[in-house]
């Protein structure tokens, strides 16, 4: 575990990245932070990585087999990375339960004389902190261990890793580089399963097997071919924009056992902040606003193609006829 009892008899080390009080039991907390642990660090390092991490923790100053010298450093800025992502994520996950008192005559609200519970709008408003600042700090973590990739060679083996490069738009920063969610990790993992579907149907229609084949196998290289490379920004605008059209009904769509459910922020008198979904239209536009940029980006990357012919020669550019054509909102048409 990245957070030791020795260390936090009055959560010293906790309070390095949260201001909570010293009075809290670290044994209350202890099994949060475990859980987190298991759901959020362990997939994203790998087991072999987070295995070492945790030696590594447990012993700072002494010898850790697999951990040299020159790279005990960044291993101590990972642990960090760690710990920030990691205690934000236990309190969002833990504190319903924090908030609970539970003995034998049941479940009640913790509150005395001299402390009352938060209002709605507060509790709503600090976890939504936490969480978004436990998963931006797995971002911070993410890319930290891929701009030192030589110091954490286990990293590389990861399945994570692995299926991060094997990704057009491998990241947060580089999708929001093109459309912009607030550098939001959560609005990324959401929005992840739609440019699989434009990279499976837009993007290997439009390159053809062969060719996009060829660029998978490259994206994955430490060092990809330039040809290759210089193809990758074309491709990854029409993904982002056309994945943003497909998931703009749905990403607040949630489901669970009872159902499908459209989840939403309620205003209230104390809450200064006003969150609530787009109206049906509003959604319609998105749509087809970043639809629209989509298709255009798709027909810029076609251009590219076209024009380098001589570097892509797996791809081939579509005949088409001057039969077939859209005939909407022409004064003329073929019949």
């Amino acid at each position: 575990m990245f957070f030791k009892p020795t260390l936090n008899a009055k959560l010293e080390e906790i309070r390095r990245y949260l201001p909570v009080s010293s009075a809290t039991s670290f044994s209350n907390i202890s099994p949060f932070i475990q859980s987190a642990e298991i759901n959020y660090i362990l997939p994203l390092l790998g087991r072999p990585l987070y295995d070492l991490v945790t030696r590594f923790y447990e012993s700072p100053s002494g010898e850790v087999e697999g951990i040299t010298v020159e790279s005990k450093p960044r291993y101590g800025m990972l642990t960090e990375h760690i710990q920030r992502s990691l205690i934000n994520l236990t309190y969002w996950s833990a504190f319903d339960f924090m908030n609970t008192l539970m003995n034998d005559a049941g479940f009640h609200r913790q509150e005395s004389d001299t402390e009352k519970t938060l209002y709605k709008y507060q509790e709503e408003s600090l976890k939504a902190r936490f969480k978004n600042n436990g998963f931006d700090g797995l971002d911070t973590m993410l890319a930290y261990l891929e701009e030192h990739i030589a110091d954490f060679p286990l990293f590389r083996e990861s399945a994570n890793y692995t299926q991060r490069k094997s990704s057009i738009i491998p990241n947060t920063a580089t999708f929001n580089r093109i459309f912009n969610i607030n550098g939001s990790r959560l609005v990324f993992l959401k929005v992840a399963r739609f440019m699989t579907q434009v990279e499976d149907f837009e993007i290997q229609g439009t390159l053809g097997s062969e060719l996009y084949e060829r660029v998978k196998a490259e994206i994955v290289k430490a060092e990809p071919d330039d040809v290759i490379h210089r193809l990758i920004p074309y491709l990854q605008k029409p993904i982002a924009h056309l994945s943003i059209a497909k998931a703009s009904f749905q990403l607040g769509i949630n489901v669970n056992d009872k159902g499908l459910f459209f989840e939403s922020q309620d205003s209230t008198m104390m809450n200064s902040t006003r969150q609530a979904p787009l109206s049906d239209q509003q959604y319609w536009y998105l749509a087809k606003a970043s639809e629209g940029a989509g298709m255009a980006y798709l027909e810029m990357l076609r251009g590219f193609l076209a024009a380098h012919s001589g570097d892509y020669p797996e791809y081939r550019i579509p005949l088409g006829s001057a039969l077939i054509r859209d005939n909407s909102g022409k004064k003329s048409y073929w019949a």
